[in-house]
């Protein structure tokens, strides 16, 4: 018996050349992979439960910077969307971009100047791009401020005076809701 190299004998008694190719999967390779539907699905789930769970259905238009403290109200009204003033101790920032700091606004204190110039600017700004983006529409002029419990009154009365000069006389003030308790006295 001659010697013979080795080779193969699965699916020898196979006599089909197709059948031959597919049983020893010698036939082209499919180009398209299987997707795996319960990775998928897991990941669409757990999206779609975030941004769920993420979703105000209030419409939040505040959110509180991490350096302030805002005082306690017992008489309070739910907030417009409008421009927010924020003001720790340390800094004034408008809609979270800083205007100025506390040690400048302390500075001019002692001149008398009211006016935070760069804060009168940008709300004046702000002005304009309202009544260029809603011509029809009479500017309400209000604006938030969202101050710390402890910063001084003269700097709340430097922006505040900021606000009116550039436009902005209805100034709300941002606290935190404090619900009278029923039936007893009113903390």
């Amino acid at each position: 018996m001659p010697i013979k190299p080795a080779h193969s004998h699965l699916y020898h008694s196979v006599t089909l050349e197709v059948a031959k190719a597919k049983l020893s999967h010698a036939g082209r390779k499919s180009l398209d992979a299987p997707l795996n539907l319960v990775a998928y699905i897991d990941m669409m789930t757990m999206l779609v439960i975030f941004l769920l769970m993420s979703f105000s259905a209030t419409g939040e238009i505040l959110f509180v910077q991490k350096n302030i403290v805002l005082p306690n109200a017992q008489n309070w009204a739910e907030l417009e969307r409008a421009p927010v003033i924020g003001v720790s101790k340390d800094v004034v920032t408008l809609d979270g971009s800083q205007v100025a700091t506390a040690d400048d606004l302390m500075k001019d204190s002692n001149t008398g100047d009211f006016k935070i110039t760069e804060l009168h600017d940008k709300l004046v700004t702000l002005k304009n791009n309202y009544k260029l983006l809603h011509p029809g529409e009479d500017f309400n002029g209000i604006a938030i401020i969202q101050s710390d419990k402890g910063v001084e009154f003269k700097v709340l009365k430097k922006i505040m005076y900021s606000a009116a000069v550039a436009g902005y006389q209805n100034v709300n003030f941002a606290v935190i809701p404090k619900t009278k308790s029923a039936g007893g006295p009113a903390e």
